[in-house]
């Protein structure tokens, strides 16, 4: 039997690092910004919102964390 595991359960199952990082939510666009803004100035980086720091996908509301992004990135970065 083969198994297969999704590129994003992968990257979840090795947890945060250096160029990966969890958040549960955003609750703030100024601190948000901040890890982006770290990310764009050293090798990049992905962030992916809805998932705990244990790597438990805990899920989002849509369009007020897709607000949160954006106000991140056009206030503060």
């Amino acid at each position: 039997m083969h198994f297969s595991i999704s590129p994003l359960a992968r990257m979840i199952s090795e947890g945060e690092g250096s160029r990966l990082d969890f958040k549960k939510t955003i609750s703030s666009a100024k601190k948000i910004a901040k890890t982006i803004a770290a990310f764009a100035n050293t090798e990049g980086g992905s962030l992916l919102i809805g998932v705990h720091d244990s790597g438990r996908v805990t899920g989002i509301r849509l369009e007020e964390e897709l607000y949160m992004a954006d106000s991140a990135a056009r206030v503060y970065c």
